[in-house]
């Protein structure tokens, strides 16, 4: 129980995390009512979900804050459990803001968008190079290889995500 409160102090505390929120917000805002987007700027509003994802992982490794988390918890596994629980819990309410906001919408995508984010950030450790990845294959690679695979996008978007990851991470 410590580990998890201690996960969600650190998520909720990240000030990128509440500008990133208010940001995707408001574009989804904008592009739904200014711009008449409607149900369309759930799309959008994804692109603000994978930066959360991103930006939940990779503020580990950036000052070595993934050190004294494995001091508190040392089994990885563990840790990154309790990690994907709280980053679960504490995005639904904002999936749901943000549907209601864009007044369409599916909660358990964006929620299910941030983990794959936050995995394929744990994996590069980087949130650059993590959040060009994922943001290639929503925005790119996705669109173009759905057309061709029946099974809808989750398959070709783990397959793509694992290869990229493994590819970048070889030297790593």
């Amino acid at each position: 129980m410590n580990s998890a409160r201690a996960e969600l102090i650190k998520l909720v505390t990240l000030p990128a995390l509440a500008l990133t929120v208010l940001l995707t917000w408001a574009v989804t805002a904008v592009l739904a009512f200014a711009l008449d987007a409607g149900p369309e700027s759930i799309r959008y509003a994804r692109a603000g979900f994978v930066v959360l994802g991103v930006l939940a992982a990779a503020s580990e490794y950036d000052g070595g804050q993934l050190r004294t988390s494995l001091v508190c918890t040392p089994r990885r596994l563990e840790l990154f459990a309790v990690k994907a629980v709280v980053l679960v819990l504490a995005t639904t309410p904002l999936a749901v803001v943000t549907v209601l906001i864009a007044g369409a919408g599916d909660i358990a995508a964006l929620v299910l968008t941030v983990l794959l984010a936050a995995a394929v950030a744990t994996v590069l450790r980087g949130a650059v190079p993590a959040v060009a990845v994922v943001l290639g294959y929503y925005y790119v690679l996705g669109p173009f290889v759905a057309d061709w695979v029946v099974d809808g996008p989750w398959l070709p978007a783990a397959a793509f995500l694992v290869a990229a990851a493994t590819f970048l991470c070889r030297d790593a």
